[in-house]
């Protein structure tokens, strides 16, 4: 009987459905875009949503979601009892606007709310979230440009604010050379892992997992991210924090 399960469960991860680790999320489920599907391969969801834990009935934050990538799979995971905000600022609405409408378009993602807010006025209710995903948006916290400047103090407080007690925030973002801190975040949205680590630590979060599961030795570390040398398959690092109360 034990074999069978395992060949079961086996099968099933085989053919794109994470089961108890992932909170069962089809890969192959129709609603998904081709486009999701080749970024799969770079991106590795059920591994990194494994990492979470998210449970059926959650409540979890997107921030700068982007069009939505993650929080298809999430709207999978946490079910008809959850939530997922899909936050995006209005800067960022022209880069993403076109793909996130169309995700959103048929309305079957129920349990997905599109939550268009500025970063400093998030307007998140205390002990409200039971996750956050940060993916490749920790370094514009420190990019600056036309609409676009980010206090991270600020932004952190917030969501430290609305994170249950003991709450994760999974960070990924592309990797800068150690020690180079903030110095590639204008140019080339690169971000210092070892700075990130730091400042995490400092924003009042724990780091109790990481991972080298995005990792690409042969990235430079030293180019646009756009580039398309490295455009989607840049050396990422993966950290999952837990917030202190």
């Amino acid at each position: 009987m034990k074999k069978t399960f395992l060949q079961c469960f086996i099968a099933l991860s085989i053919a794109g459905v994470g089961s108890i680790a992932t909170a069962q999320i089809d890969l192959n489920q129709a609603h998904r875009s081709t486009a999701d599907k080749v970024r799969d391969v770079t991106s590795k969801p059920l591994e990194i949503m494994a990492l979470m834990q998210i449970k059926e009935g959650m409540t979890v934050l997107d921030l700068l979601g982007g069009n939505g990538y993650f929080s298809e799979l999430l709207s999978q995971q946490v079910g008809a009892t959850g939530k997922v905000l899909l936050h995006n600022n209005k800067a960022y609405l022209p880069f993403v606007g076109k793909d996130l409408e169309a995700r959103l378009a048929d309305g079957s993602l129920k349990n997905v709310v599109r939550y268009d807010r500025e970063v400093d006025q998030l307007g998140l209710a205390e002990n409200s979230l039971d996750a956050v995903f940060f993916v490749m948006g920790y370094h514009d916290m420190y990019h600056v440009g036309p609409g676009w400047k980010i206090d991270d103090k600020d932004l952190m407080g917030q969501i430290k604010k609305a994170l249950k007690p003991k709450g994760m925030m999974l960070v990924i973002d592309h990797s800068a050379p150690l020690g180079s801190k903030l110095a590639q975040t204008q140019d080339n949205h690169r971000i210092d892992e070892e700075f990130v680590k730091s400042s995490l630590t400092g924003f009042g979060f724990e780091i109790v997992k990481q991972s080298d599961l995005l990792r690409n030795p042969a990235d430079p570390r030293t180019n646009l991210v756009f580039e398309p040398s490295v455009r989607g398959k840049t050396d990422r690092f993966v950290y999952v924090v837990k917030n202190v109360k």
